[in-house]
């Protein structure tokens, strides 16, 4: 699916000058607050958040944006879904697996996903029906048959003791399991075929959108608990390789 080229080049500008607020201020003193979920927020978070909708506004006035820090309404049209920095708490706790996040939907569709981590310079990109790349090389999940033998990321969102009900019924049948704490560059891995799954509870929007469409591209299904197909209203998550998604999917149905 071809869409406009500025929309790209606009949105790989926005994550790269947010990406530099963030990569100047790593490793530095945090003034750091608690959210009502008790996420943390940091002056980077806004200031990055701050500049994305500041180039998107002067690029495109009539396209809505909704960012974790700030809020908002989806539009009829476009949309643009903002996570200035994913995994604050890493940041803040100086390892250095975060990304700044970024998608546009056109009505509930997803269009385009960027997701960059600004230590490593690591840069997804997927447009719909575009594939995914990272770095211009493009990427692809692993193929695997197996669920025992294999590594999954786990993700509480924004439910805790649910989560932890689903963890409970996955993680007996894997080899490992891994908690890496932003949700962007963990789905990230399963497109580029380091892991083999992705499974959250609650996830907020911002969250995923960018990197679940990155994954989406690259090979992965990507559904809710009960096997429907992902979308920004759903409640859970399970992104991974048909084979291995079916085999998530029947463990997390056990009553």
């Amino acid at each position: 699916m071809k869409i406009n080229p500025n929309f790209k080049k606009v949105a790989l500008q926005a994550v790269k000058a947010a990406g530099k607020i963030v990569e100047k201020n790593f490793l530095k003193n945090h003034r750091v607050r608690f959210k009502k979920d008790l996420s943390l927020v940091t002056d980077v978070d806004l200031e990055a958040e701050k500049i994305i909708r500041t180039i998107i506004k002067k690029n495109f006035p009539s396209h809505s944006i909704v960012s974790e820090e700030s809020g908002g309404e989806f539009g009829k049209d476009f949309t643009w879904v903002v996570d200035p920095l994913d995994g604050t708490t890493n940041y803040v706790l100086g390892f250095p697996f975060f990304s700044v996040a970024l998608a546009l939907v056109k009505g509930e569709e997803p269009l385009l996903g960027v997701v960059f981590n600004p230590i490593s310079g690591e840069l997804y990109v997927a447009e719909k029906g575009g594939g995914a790349y990272l770095n211009k090389k493009i990427i692809k999940t692993k193929a695997s048959d197996n669920i025992s033998k294999h590594f999954l990321i786990f993700n509480k969102g924004k439910d805790l003791i649910g989560g932890l009900k689903v963890l409970m019924k996955i993680a007996p049948q894997l080899e490992r399991v891994r908690i890496w704490g932003s949700g962007h560059l963990e789905i990230c891995q399963v497109a580029r075929g380091r892991v083999e799954g992705y499974v959250t509870a609650k996830p907020a929007c911002h969250d995923t959108i960018a990197s679940v469409l990155i994954a989406k591209e690259a090979g992965a299904e990507a559904t809710d608990f009960n096997g429907n197909q992902f979308t920004i209203h759903s409640e859970n998550l399970i992104v991974a390789r048909k084979k291995i998604h079916n085999q998530l999917l029947k463990l997390i149905k056990i009553k």
